[in-house]
């Protein structure tokens, strides 16, 4: 069901050009997008840790991978550092917006090693409060 909601959200954003607020996205690590009528440019810069819990082990402590986002906002560049779950999600503020990471591929595997280039991120952006 991830993989078909991805690749929903990959579609839907190639159609359109620039997502909108509340419009799922997604970016590999190096990619940018601006968020249409908003003037909030995003770009996902590095995956610098990932201890999620490989999908073939188990595992006491479930673990996180930090996502870095870069985002552009009213002439500033702010650095944003997402903790995303195993099968989970991370939310964050940056001024009158609520940035959610909401999966994070491929997820790790203790019989590969993924790659800068392998991660994609699925985000949301929407106005207001989470």
């Amino acid at each position: 069901m991830a993989m078909t909601y991805l690749l929903a959200s990959i579609l839907a954003m190639a159609a359109s050009g620039s997502p909108g607020l509340g419009e799922a996205f997604s970016l590999r690590v190096g990619e940018s997008v601006s968020i249409e009528g908003a003037g909030l440019g995003l770009r996902f810069t590095d995956v610098p840790s990932d201890s999620r819990c490989p999908r073939n082990a188990f595992c006491v402590v479930a673990g996180e991978a930090h996502v870095v986002v870069e985002a552009e906002f009213e002439s500033e560049s702010v650095t944003i550092l997402f903790r995303v779950p195993p099968a989970g999600s991370d939310t964050q503020r940056l001024a009158r917006f609520t940035l959610t990471v909401t999966a994070l591929e491929p997820q790790t595997d203790s019989n590969r090693r993924i790659e800068a280039s392998d991660y994609v991120a699925t985000m949301v952006v929407t106005t207001g409060r989470p």
